[in-house]
């Protein structure tokens, strides 16, 4: 997925790639501006944060195993 954020709040809520298992399930992330990426890991009572950094390529299974959500931008990203 390739998405742009406006800002002022704009994020993704918590979801899963795929649901029905048909495609996708493996998702790369580049960050460069607010709206931090958190994962959900399945199983698991902690979430994990990336905070949005130059150059940073993020790869994570984007399906059942790691629901996962952008938190809102303040800018563009």
């Amino acid at each position: 997925m390739v998405a742009c954020y406006p800002g002022n709040g704009a994020g993704y809520v918590k979801h899963v790639d795929n649901p029905n298992r048909e495609g996708r399930c493996f998702t790369w992330s580049a960050k460069e501006y607010c709206g931090v990426l958190r994962i959900f890991p399945e199983g698991k009572s902690n979430v994990a944060d990336f905070k949005p950094l130059l150059d940073r390529l993020l790869f994570f299974w984007s399906d059942r195993r790691n629901p996962h959500e952008v938190q809102p931008s303040y800018a563009t990203r």
